[in-house]
């Protein structure tokens, strides 16, 4: 459980950054894109040699690898998109509802025990989610906005790349495809997606849509340090025998809680009546699925 909680407050302290960045004027994706090479420079140190060695490139965990790299800087992007057309709400919502994939092939695929309290637990999660992510008041501008779009497939894909990521580190975890101990998995992933996110800045960088600033370099490096402690501390988790069906709904429960207290005390930030209630119920279904 302790690399539970480290994974958690790595992950929120990567929201905390976030919200840094949107004040200091931080372009998102290109730290976003430095961030990831940042945590391949990470795994390297932590690994002790060059990562990409004959025995990686001959590895069974190589092709799952490479594809978690290309949804991880999709995924970015769609969740992006999200924000930009339906809000910050929905965006958070639909990434963290990726549990409804992940802990039914956990149970039902890769058969983790699904007890009565884990099931009870799992219910209350998801609507902590959601109550936990209720804004305030939708003004009647971005109602319209949803409305006129005509584009909710935005949402959905943002929700199944999330899932797909749960889902093959499941496969990768339950099959033993890779040594969870040796961070290679990770850092492929990681150098993959860094790869993909560099080749499409580089085309915003040359037809001029996007502009190059030390400080999105230097955003990507603070941002690197957690979010590879974030997968790292995950894995190891998944490693201890807790399983997916209590990883993943703790994860996120987890993250969008301490998120919610702590931009309260920090960034001085106001809940609802219903933020509340969220909290409460993610504290219970937590110790549900956890006991």
């Amino acid at each position: 459980m302790s690399f539970l909680l480290l994974a958690i407050a790595c992950s929120v302290l990567l929201g905390f950054t976030f919200k840094v960045f949107v004040r200091k004027g931080v372009h998102i994706f290109q730290a976003i894109v430095f961030n990831y090479f940042t945590c391949f420079i990470c795994g390297w140190i932590h690994l002790g040699h060059f990562p990409i060695t004959q025995k990686v490139i001959n590895s069974a965990w190589l092709p799952y690898g490479l594809l978690l790299g290309l949804v991880f800087i999709s995924g970015f992007n769609t969740a992006a998109l999200t924000v930009r057309h339906f809000g910050v709400t929905i965006s958070q919502v639909m990434q963290k509802m990726s549990i409804l994939m992940s802990v039914p092939v956990a149970v039902w695929v890769f058969g983790e025990e699904a007890g009565i309290y884990k099931v009870i637990g799992f219910i209350l999660a998801l609507g902590a989610i959601v109550m936990v992510n209720l804004p305030a008041q939708i003004g009647e501008k971005n109602r319209q906005e949803v409305k006129s779009t005509g584009l909710w497939w935005i949402p959905l894909v943002t929700w199944i790349l999330a899932g797909v990521i749960e889902v093959v580190f499941l496969k990768v975890q339950h099959e033993q495809l890779a040594d969870i101990n040796d961070p290679s998995f990770i850092i492929i992933v990681f150098g993959t997606a860094g790869v993909l996110g560099l080749i499409l800045a580089a085309w915003g960088w040359i037809n001029g849509k996007l502009i190059f600033e030390w400080k999105n370099v230097l955003g990507g490096i603070i941002l690197g340090v957690p979010n590879y402690g974030s997968m790292l501390f995950m894995l190891w988790a998944l490693a201890k025998g807790l399983g997916g069906s209590i990883v993943f709904p703790v994860n996120n429960v987890g993250i969008i809680v301490v998120t919610a207290i702590g931009a309260v005390l920090i960034f001085q930030e106001r809940l609802t009546k219903w933020n509340w209630l969220g909290v409460g119920l993610a504290a219970t279904a937590i110790y549900l699925m956890a006991i």
